[in-house]
């Protein structure tokens, strides 16, 4: 047997998605690294052996286990055709390309289309943007349970773009009455969610527009239903003096849908951490629990894949945090503020409802605050300093707007969220106006500040590491070695390697002198 089928056989079967799995709801990470630490290409003569070796050394050297299933995806996806034969490579490949395009249940290569994972639904126009409507809207009665009601309770009603995302029915208003009773503390459990929920939403997208973490991407485009992020030269940038804390770069992006995919991609762990505080001001009062939870996501609409360094990450390979909100009612709902990176809309729907389509495999719940506690631990030991003192600047603007939320409340008559819910639907309008302009005006002032004290500008120092300047007086004494836009224009034309430019600036006297007093250890 050629190494190479040998290899994709020893993987687990794709054909039986769930045995794939570990008892976290992931494939078991142990046995798939084992595989390719134990490849030998020796002796193969499959066409694709440059593949597979460079994948088994990259993994050896790194053993990154999304990228790794990323890559063995991408390649599928690049493949001019996979061959339709029973071989364990091919089945592979098919099994890669699927999960990489969104893990489609009706689109699975393997017995007749139909996956294991879920039930046959309907599905809504623009795919699985929605929940599918029979999830989300059973045409039963909520009283009487007879079926196509013609009335809907307008206390709770949610729908997006026309598509219901929570909906209770009822055929007339004499059963709507019987029935308040047992609704009233479903129905404005759910309102108030459903308000909690925009408000987080639109505060969190503002302060990500504002305050993105600079990823040098240079192009966005879409590929076979994927959302492709294209990053550059991370080198250039620093050469350049970049901040880290910057505005994000919307206009490059296809449409607004795109933009929105990529400005939160892999920011869900970001929105447990630093916007922690305005999840427990907004959510915590309306939950008898308040959970975490990771889980691989089904049914993407159109995921997204990091593109850098010649390697791709794909989203649909790593672990996706939500929060699971155990109302006062008894409700449970599924809040998933970042789940645009997967083409999905609704932000806040039903557990049930939400888990039984989006979820793959199992889910593993965490106490609320947990991300936080990891955070802690693991951030003074391995995290670069550039990213801690990003972090750290990015926190602080989250606290600035934070204070001016509640303070546009109390002078909106609302002191605690408990009353800001309770506000007619004008009033809640009007307020939540209020507080989008008063965060909005502490942002731009904290950016302003961040900005004048040329704190958190990138360099590479002497060992060729990123650095973050953390004073004014290191980033005045880089100024005269950062490269600007026209000077690495020449240098490319030139085809001079920037480095050696930047390190002839570094080499000046009274430089070293400035460097020297700054605290900076320079080439």
């Amino acid at each position: 047997m050629d190494p190479i089928e040998k290899l994709f056989r020893a993987l687990p079967n794709p054909v039986a998605d769930r045995a794939a799995l570990d008892q976290n709801g992931t494939w078991n990470q142990a046995h798939f690294g084992q595989v390719f630490m134990s490849f030998s290409p020796s002796r193969s003569h499959d066409l694709d052996r440059g593949f597979v070796q460079k994948l088994a050394k990259s993994f050896s050297e790194n053993p990154d286990y999304p990228m790794l299933r990323s890559e063995i995806g991408q390649f599928a996806l690049d493949k001019p055709e996979i061959p339709n034969d029973d071989s364990a490579k091919s089945q592979q490949l098919k099994y890669h390309a699927w999960i990489s395009q969104g893990r489609k249940d009706e689109e699975y290569p393997f017995n007749g289309g139909s996956h294991s994972d879920g039930q046959a639904v309907v599905l809504p126009e623009g795919s699985h943007a929605f929940l599918p409507a029979e999830l989300t809207n059973p045409k039963i009665c909520a009283n009487c349970k007879k079926p196509n009601p013609n009335n809907a309770c307008s206390g709770c009603l949610v729908e997006l773009d026309g598509h219901a995302v929570m909906k209770t029915q009822y055929c007339d208003k004499k059963c709507q009455i019987q029935h308040w009773k047992d609704h009233k503390s479903q129905c404005l459990g759910r309102k108030k969610i459903s308000r909690a929920v925009s408000l987080i939403y639109d505060f969190f997208i503002m302060a990500q527009k504002g305050a993105w973490i600079n990823k040098q991407i240079v192009s966005i485009i879409e590929k076979q239903g994927i959302t492709n992020i294209v990053h550059g030269n991370p080198d250039e940038w620093a050469f350049q003096g970049k901040p880290f804390v910057c505005r994000y770069p919307s206009e490059m992006a296809p449409s607004e849908e795109h933009a929105r995919a990529v400005l939160v991609d892999n920011e869900c762990q970001q929105l447990l951490t630093t916007f922690q505080g305005l999840l427990k001001l907004f959510l915590m009062p309306l939950c008898q629990t308040l959970q975490e939870v990771q889980i691989t996501p089904r049914n993407a609409h159109r995921p997204t894949c990091d593109m850098r360094h010649g390697q791709v990450r794909n989203s649909m390979y790593s672990e996706h945090t939500v929060l699971r909100a155990t109302l006062h009612s008894g409700e449970q709902m599924a809040i998933d503020i970042t789940g645009v990176q997967f083409g999905w809309r609704e932000t806040v729907a039903p557990w049930k409802i939400w888990s039984s389509h989006r979820v793959a495999g199992k889910s593993c719940p965490q106490p609320f605050g947990s991300a936080q506690r990891m955070q802690d631990m693991l951030y003074p030991f391995a995290a670069s300093q550039f990213i801690q003192l990003s972090e750290s600047q990015r926190l602080s603007l989250a606290h600035k707007m934070e204070l001016a939320i509640q303070k546009k409340m109390k002078d909106n008559m609302a002191p605690s969220v408990g009353e800001l819910y309770r506000l007619d639907n004008a009033a809640f309008a009007s307020c939540k106006q209020a507080m989008l302009s008063g965060a909005e005006e502490a942002l731009k002032n904290g950016l302003r500040e961040l900005h004048e004290s040329k704190v958190g500008l990138c360099y590479i120092d002497a060992r060729g590491e990123w650095r973050a300047t953390t004073t004014k007086q290191q980033a005045e004494a880089l100024e005269g070695v950062w490269l600007t836009d026209e000077d690495i224009r020449k240098a490319k034309a030139r085809g001079t390697d920037l480095r050696v430019i930047y390190q002839m600036r570094c080499n000046n006297r009274s430089r070293k002198q400035k460097f020297k007093a700054a605290g900076l250890n320079m080439p």
